[in-house]
């Protein structure tokens, strides 16, 4: 047998169902705005640092270029350092004065530390030197020519990372023409600024792991490694990064392809021509494994508490009273009609329940109006009983007069008998079982000859069938006989002669119509009421208890209340009594 499904158990599966995808989407959800705002976070941790740096390497940047501007142009230095280079014969206190002018502002100099040399040269024979270097090859007239180009390292830019020209020690180039009082260029002004006036500024910086930090100058770019920075330029290929929308970050951001991958890149401006970067692997975004799990678990047992209330709410709205509402069905199932205000709830449930107890109720007064019906039907039936003749001592008596009158040569008496013993056998027969419409004629034909044999030719019948297939359309028995019985004694008999008229017909499609009129005197309305109301009111005929009213009953207890007897008359012109039958036949269910 195959297990029953209760809602309790549908409820709970629903309700675990609903966790688990609660959890799993809030898991998923919070796990992407987790890795949202930790990448957030990582890069705005990583562009504050590069800013700080960044406006601490600018500054020295500055105080360095401003001690080249002062070999340069409009300053005190630079007049000596024109006149020097000017002088058809440049003497050797001319020199000495350039290179003290140059020394008290190399000295002066806030980033003088990161100054590793400066020299002023009108780019043939003459220079001046002051450098803070402790080991390195002299400068003179013979290697001078390893300074680099003008050209070669841009204009007025800090453009490049190389090796000193006469030392092994890293260091960025910066290089400006020397004005004369004409503004014409007299020369050119090296400064060598040591790379740690960089990597300086790194120093207790931490760097992630997989990560690395780039010096970009002039758009090329150079690898920083712990306290050095590559003199050989790395290449990387940039690619924007539009994962996310961190405008207001204030940083470029993009993704670089490497040997290593592609990994997210950071970068900072420290001044034009200048920027720091750093790149970050995709794991920095990853949230800490511990933090990751106890939100989980968090969010699963806020999940399956919520799930659980909503679960044993449903429980109490839902399953229990639908549990009451079958256990109340089950007691009405075993006979048990009582009104259960229990479970009348304020809901639809609730609806429910009084709709159970009305059913009780209309259960309760179905059956009291059943046994009512079948004690009226016992009754009727009672009365047709009391109705009946003894039939075999009619039988047996008017047989005999039947032939007395036959040797008598009477034939009116012969024709009467044999009619009355006709409707005598069929008044015995069944009750309850319906016959065809033609026996129910060929009973009132013997009835009516009765009765013509009585008043005489005062009275006449006539019947009109619409087609002969309604004769054998069933009907109860003795239906037509009290009609046409109240026709005479209470229509025409107080007229002293008149005329019955028998219509039978279909009516829609379903029911036929038979109509009993007479010409009598009529009836009042009242006289209508009290006719289908009054037993009393009934002739005594042929059947002293079947009048109207039984017929009418017997019709509604047979068919239904859309089926019996209506009464249409007027006074001193007729009466017409309607019956409306359903068309069934002995070949249909009934």
């Amino acid at each position: 047998m195959k297990k029953k499904s209760t809602i309790k158990g549908r409820i709970i599966l629903i309700m675990t169902v609903f966790a688990l995808l609660c959890a799993t989407v809030l898991s998923v959800f919070s796990y992407q705005l987790i890795s949202f705002f930790q990448r957030k976070t990582t890069i705005q941790a990583t562009k504050f640092n590069l800013q700080l740096i960044a406006n601490i390497i600018d500054q020295d940047l500055i105080n360095l270029t401003a001690l080249a501007m002062k070999c340069s142009t409009n300053s005190p230095t630079n007049t000596r350092l024109a006149d020097y280079f000017k002088a058809e014969e440049p003497s050797p206190w001319m020199a000495i004065d350039v290179f003290n002018a140059m020394q008290d502002g190399f000295r002066s100099n806030p980033s003088n530390t990161y100054a590793r040399r400066l020299i002023a040269t009108n780019n043939n024979a003459l220079f001046v030197q002051v450098d803070s270097a402790g080991s390195s090859i002299p400068l003179n007239v013979h290697n001078l020519d390893k300074l680099p180009k003008p050209g070669e390292l841009g204009a007025e830019q800090w453009n490049m990372v190389m090796q000193d020209p006469f030392s092994t020690a890293t260091v960025l180039p910066f290089a400006m023409p020397i004005y004369g009082n004409g503004a014409s260029n007299i020369g050119t002004v090296y400064l060598f600024a040591n790379a740690t006036v960089i990597t300086d500024k790194l120093k207790g910086y931490s760097i992630p792991k997989d990560s690395r930090l780039v010096l970009t100058l002039g758009g090329t770019h150079y690898q920083i490694t712990g306290d050095k920075v590559s003199t050989e330029p790395i290449r990387y290929e940039e690619e924007p990064y539009t994962n996310d929308n961190f405008d207001d970050l204030g940083a470029a951001l993009s993704y670089i392809a490497g040997g290593s991958g592609r990994q997210l890149a950071v970068s900072y401006p420290v001044r034009s021509g200048v920027v720091l970067t750093q790149t970050l692997e995709g794991n920095q975004f990853a949230p800490q494994a511990n933090i990751w799990l106890f939100l989980m678990a968090g969010v699963c047992l806020l999940v399956i508490g919520a799930s659980g209330i909503i679960t044993l709410y449903l429980t109490r709205t839902i399953s229990l009273p639908v549990e009451k509402l079958k256990k109340r069905m089950d007691k009405i199932a075993q006979g048990q009609f009582y009104m259960d205000k229990n479970i009348e709830w304020n809901s639809e449930l609730g609806d429910v329940g009084r709709g159970i107890n009305r059913l009780s109720q209309d259960i309760v007064a179905l059956m009291e109006n059943r046994m009512a019906q079948e004690k009226q039907k016992q009754e009727l039936e009672y009365r047709v009983l009391q109705s009946q003749i003894n039939p075999h001592f009619l039988y047996n008596t008017l047989n005999s007069i039947r032939w007395m009158a036959t040797i008598q040569n009477a034939t009116g008496i012969a024709e009467m008998t044999t009619s009355l013993s006709r409707l005598l056998r069929s008044i015995a027969k069944d009750m309850g079982k319906p016959v065809p419409l033609k026996e129910e004629l060929a009973l009132l034909d013997d009835y009516f000859l009765i009765q013509k044999y009585r008043y005489g030719s005062s009275i006449t019948m006539e019947r009109q069938v619409e087609s002969e297939d309604l004769l054998s359309a069933l009907i109860p028995r003795l239906t037509l006989q009290p009609l046409v019985e109240n026709a005479i004694f209470h229509g025409i008999e107080p007229k002293s002669s008149g005329h019955v008229h028998i219509t039978v017909a279909r009516q829609g499609v379903f029911d036929i119509r038979i109509a009993i009129e007479d010409n009598g005197v009529g009836m009042e309305m009242d006289q209508i009421a009290a006719a289908l109301a009054d037993e009393a009111s009934t002739a005594k005929g042929l059947m002293e208890h079947m009048g109207l009213r039984s017929v009418n009953e017997r019709l509604r207890l047979a068919y239904g209340e859309r089926y019996g007897i209506t009464i249409e008359s007027e006074v001193g012109r007729y009466t017409r009594i309607i019956i409306l039958l359903p068309y069934y036949t002995s070949g249909t269910r009934m």
